[in-house]
């Protein structure tokens, strides 16, 4: 049977920040979540976007939120844009995941049989989850 686990390894595309994630956050990933090779597209998508997150945030403390053109305009950085996006994506891919408690509940639903388990069990769980 084929290894379905996620290298630990950065795919040689991926530089900068997204490779040091990678590099961090898989071993986790595998341990705690039981992230597969299928899953790949989402960690890599999650790895981009905190590397474009942090770099949109370089911007804007080396620029400002906002710019003046040759014109004399005041224009926003796009980079707060950027962040916007980067941070949209990244809660996505934590969610699709399972690593916020939003993901983990909707995960968990798709797992639970509805005719064995009852309403006070699934709360229960929960907050054993959260740590609640």
């Amino acid at each position: 049977m084929a290894n379905n686990n996620l290298s630990a390894s950065p795919p040689d595309y991926l530089g900068g920040t997204a490779r040091y994630l990678w590099r961090r956050i898989v071993p986790i990933l595998i341990e705690q979540y039981d992230v597969q090779n299928l899953d790949r597209t989402i960690v890599e998508s999650l790895c981009i976007n905190y590397q474009i997150m942090r770099l949109a945030y370089e911007s804007i403390k080396e620029n400002g939120t906002q710019y003046l053109t040759d014109s004399g305009l005041i224009k926003p950085n796009p980079a707060v844009s950027d962040i916007d996006k980067a941070s949209k994506n990244l809660r996505s891919a934590c969610d699709a995941l399972g690593m916020t408690p939003k993901g983990r509940s909707e995960l968990l639903a798709i797992t639970v049989d509805d005719d064995e388990t009852n309403q006070a069990d699934i709360e229960e769980m929960m907050k054993e989850l959260t740590g609640g």
